[in-house]
């Protein structure tokens, strides 16, 4: 609001995705237009159908804005102080740039947010490595592993800001969800890129359980997106194998053991999710 009473944000534009608290109640107390998800029904039968529905909703929104640059937020963030005008001053010095990715920081203080924090403190230093060009082979192993064989840095997450002809070209998300978004804006000509130090803020899970269902759910729906080939098959073992390391590694740098389990535990809760969702995809489920 703060962004909207300085006219930074000219307008907010909430899509309701059949909520079940109060959210319908409270919002009308801000100067913000409210939307009903419509055609949600259609997924209802869907194993997946929080993603169709939510990227669905998604676009039903950017589609009622009328603004130059579009900015999708999760409901589980929110943005800090300097956000703005820094974002829009990127995209007024490069004319070619889609798409980019603010880099969040943990929304809480509690010690699973501090062990998720300091996991992604040491991606974001990565991301800005490889965005500065760098040619360390870590790095770019790194790359290859985190991003499931991708040679490009694709931008996702709780904030991301889009320019409006940039969707309008590539018809908003599709199956492939944010991630996806990117990859079509990038594959149509345009740039992207993180905002490693953006000043967003996002609810980390709450504790292991929550940790393995988000992570369960995520491999669930990465079964049902186009196959990304050999190299994306190769990616997962890596990325099993890696997380023992790499867990090691970042608890004993941080004095965190909690990072050693944290890693494992979403590379498996990942992995569940994609055979089980690849079992239902030979099914014939959707």
């Amino acid at each position: 609001m703060p962004y909207v009473n300085s006219g930074d944000i000219k307008e907010v534009i909430l899509v309701d995705s059949h909520s079940t608290d109060k959210t319908a109640e409270i919002i009308r107390s801000f100067p913000v237009t409210l939307l009903y998800e419509e055609g949600g029904e259609a997924y209802a039968k869907s194993i997946v159908r929080h993603l169709y529905s939510t990227y669905h909703a998604l676009d039903q929104g950017w589609q009622k804005a009328t603004g130059d640059l579009i900015m999708f937020l999760d409901s589980d963030a929110f943005l800090g102080g300097k956000f703005f005008p820094y974002i829009t001053k990127l995209f007024e010095d490069d004319d070619k740039l889609g798409i980019i990715g603010g880099w969040a920081k943990p929304g809480a203080s509690n010690k699973m947010a501090i062990a998720m924090g300091q996991l992604w403190q040491f991606h974001g230093r990565r991301l800005s490595a490889l965005q500065q060009g760098s040619q360390n082979r870590f790095e770019k192993f790194y790359q290859y592993v985190v991003w499931f064989g991708n040679k490009r840095i694709l931008t996702s997450g709780p904030c991301y800001i889009v320019r409006r002809k940039c969707l309008e070209l590539v018809n908003g998300h599709d199956i492939r969800a944010d991630v996806g978004l990117c990859l079509k804006i990038n594959e149509a000509g345009w740039k992207s890129c993180w905002w490693v130090e953006a000043p967003i803020y996002h609810m980390p899970p709450e504790n292991i359980s929550v940790l393995w269902n988000q992570r369960y759910s995520w491999g669930l729906n990465g079964a049902f997106m186009p196959r990304g080939g050999w190299r994306h098959t190769l990616s997962l073992p890596l990325r099993i194998g890696g997380s023992f390391v790499m867990g090691g590694f970042l608890a004993t740098r941080f004095r965190n053991g909690r990072l050693f389990l944290i890693l494992p535990i979403s590379e498996f809760g990942h992995l569940s999710g994609y055979i089980g969702g690849t079992i239902a995809r030979a099914r014939g489920k959707t």
